[in-house]
């Protein structure tokens, strides 16, 4: 009888947390630790889902430089004349995240604590839904699967965690789908809370491990095999430290916004150069600081991160 494949994705499940839980996985024999992109998930998911380097399928990072091309953020630039407190309030990030999906963006996207005065200069790589066909503009495993006219169904982010496994564990059971996916970012939010050795963390990987033998006892009920993926985009290292590049730099003479553009990611401090003093003040600036390096050209070239535009 065809198998039944079925691939469970779960965002920031690394190999060395996978491997620290004992018996996690157990029916699962054939394991085997996979490099990552440079970067975060925003690049990662699309490399996994084309095969495709970022500077192929041009996604990279969440947030991009903005281009001549008219952005979701368009207008924003006029925030400025909001009184401070009003430009950091909660009310107005949930209307502004409202206002962007409701101009067409149906990837995901979140506004964090980027400056919404300065969101204007910046763009979003991830615009359409990279879990569809054509939602990369390269091809990817969505549009194979319909080529190939193979019976498939998808989750993401957008059904919560526990409905989804549910559901996908009906269609093993008894659904007519021959490939089934479910991608979830529960963990990477509990990662982020909590640390490796939160608890949440170990009962949320005791779930997984619960659902992964129900899942082939429910194909075995059936007397389909069952072909099982689980696998992940990138792992989680737990923060024992932390580097404040915004302070180093704010007492320089050169400010962000009119002498250097800047986005300041997790782990990842981003600059655009509007002079060479900028430049010099900025990197002179954090020279002395052991616990961070400027990326080469080279070493982007070696990531498939090498952007001729630069807009990352």
């Amino acid at each position: 009888m065809k198998p039944i494949i079925a691939v469970l994705f779960v965002d920031a499940l690394g190999w060395r947390l996978a491997g620290s839980q004992p018996g996690f996985a157990a029916s699962l024999p054939n394991r085997r630790e996979i490099a990552t992109i440079l970067g975060f998930s925003a690049g990662a998911l699309p490399t996994a889902f084309s095969g495709s380097l970022p500077r192929e399928h041009g996604r990279w990072l969440m947030y991009r430089r903005a281009g001549a091309e008219p952005t979701p953020f368009a207008g924003f630039d006029r925030l400025r004349w909001l009184p401070p407190r009003l430009r950091r309030s909660w009310r107005l990030g949930q209307w502004l995240t409202g206002h962007v999906a409701r101009r067409g963006v149906r990837g995901y996207f979140n506004l964090y604590e980027v400056p919404r005065d300065e969101l204007a200069r910046f763009d979003l790589a991830e615009k359409a839904d990279i879990f569809a066909p054509g939602g990369l503009g390269v091809d990817t495993l969505w549009d194979a699967l319909e080529r190939r006219g193979i019976r498939w169904r998808g989750w993401n982010w957008r059904t919560p965690e526990s409905e989804s496994l549910e559901q996908m564990l009906a269609c093993i059971a008894g659904g007519e789908e021959d490939f089934l996916f479910l991608y979830t970012a529960d963990l990477d939010a509990l990662l982020h809370r909590e640390g490796s050795a939160g608890e949440g963390v170990r009962a949320r990987l005791g779930r997984y491990d619960a659902w992964i033998r129900e899942a082939f006892a429910g194909a075995a009920g059936r007397g389909r095999p069952l072909w099982l993926y689980v696998c992940s985009d990138h792992g989680m290292v737990d923060v024992t430290s932390f580097v404040d590049v915004m302070a180093r730099l704010e007492r320089l003479p050169v400010r962000r916004g009119r002498d250097y553009l800047a986005f300041y990611d997790s782990t990842m401090a981003r600059f655009w150069w509007r002079s060479g003093r900028a430049r010099e003040a900025v990197r002179s600036a954090l020279a002395a600081e052991p616990r961070g390096r400027w990326l080469g050209r080279e070493e982007l070239a070696r990531e498939g991160a090498d952007f001729a535009g630069s807009e990352y």
